[in-house]
């Protein structure tokens, strides 16, 4: 049959988004973290990466775009059409603060980005080592006053949530508290544990091991409950500092005018990942808690902690670099 001109137009127009859809959907998607293999924010990337594959039932890759704190992979996000092939993995709160404490970072964490799912939670807990006194935080704040030269604590950087929490921890205890920043966590652990610093910031999950090993003593965690790995650790509301409770979280983000019928298909896939009891137990096994409620309000959960962190960053007094 000959067709019309126009009309063979309009056919051979509509096979070839056929064709590239399906294209597309053989090529499978990519998954970008902002920081190095081996690290948690990857960790959590390849677990759900795998327990996605078999739900989804094409091929994810995951792609380390290390530095800037994650700011390179968030770049690359900003960078790729949005389709819905190209999403990352990123802790909300370096989503969140890396516009806040780098001028070079030009995009807003709500409105250039469609959050898709909670992949993970977790808090973030204070630890003691050897070079500071008192088995509590109350004795460690008191024992700071008198020894402002030995009261510092160690995170795993400048503009990091671990810094804001522990210059609004020194605020609450009316105790100046040194912040000794590091170059990401391991260097920091090692001179806490080493007795340069005399505390840690850090994810709860980390602190695991050295709480039972007895290596360091914490005394603190954000979370809103206690965590079961340390169970003798009040959580900040039971200490009388409930402006140092704290959740935070790995996302899957996809870029901002990603077409709805794509997320929905990406929520889709995400409850039916976090609905698999492998990828609970797998979760667990890291440390890490479920989210409650993974695709629901997370517009309004990102919007809520902009402005937490927003109001930490600020009362600490840090400026932004560039």
């Amino acid at each position: 049959m000959k067709y019309p001109r126009v009309l063979r137009g309009l056919i051979a127009a509509a096979l070839a988004a056929v064709a590239g859809m399906a294209q597309a959907q053989q090529a499978g998607a990519r998954l970008l973290v902002g920081y190095p293999a081996g690290g948690a924010p990857d960790a959590v990337a390849r677990v759900f990466a795998e327990h996605l594959r078999q739900v989804a039932g094409f091929p994810v890759v995951v792609e380390n775009r290390a530095g800037a704190t994650g700011k390179l992979a968030i770049d690359a996000v900003q960078a790729a059409p949005a389709d819905g092939q190209t999403l990352m993995v990123m802790p909300a709160s370096s989503l969140l603060l890396t516009p806040m404490v780098l001028k070079s970072a030009h995009y807003d964490a709500v409105r250039d980005f469609a959050p898709v799912s909670a992949l993970a939670e977790y808090g973030f807990g204070v630890a003691l080592g050897p070079a500071a006194q008192g088995a509590t935080l109350a004795a460690f704040m008191a024992w700071a006053k008198g020894h402002a030269d030995q009261a510092n604590y160690a995170t795993p950087g400048l503009g990091t949530p671990q810094h804001f929490l522990g210059a609004e921890l020194a605020r609450q205890g009316g105790t100046p508290l040194t912040h000794v920043p590091y170059r990401g966590g391991a260097n920091a652990v090692t001179d806490v544990l080493g007795g340069q610093v005399a505390a840690l910031i850090t994810t709860e999950q980390l602190l695991v091991p050295y709480q039972a090993q007895g290596k360091l003593r914490a005394v603190l965690i954000t979370s809103p409950q206690r965590n079961a790995k340390l169970p003798g650790v009040p959580t900040a509301r039971e200490a009388g500092l409930p402006q140092l409770e704290a959740v935070d979280w790995f996302g899957l983000f996809a870029k901002a005018g990603t077409p709805a019928d794509r997320l929905a298909q990406w929520q889709a896939r995400a409850d039916a990942v976090l609905a698999s009891p492998a990828y609970r137990k797998a979760i667990a096994d890291l440390g890490y808690a479920l989210p409650a409620q993974p695709t629901a309000g997370l517009g309004s959960r990102l919007e809520r902690e902009r402005g937490q962190w927003r109001d930490r960053m600020r009362v600490s007094g840090f400026q932004a670099t560039e």
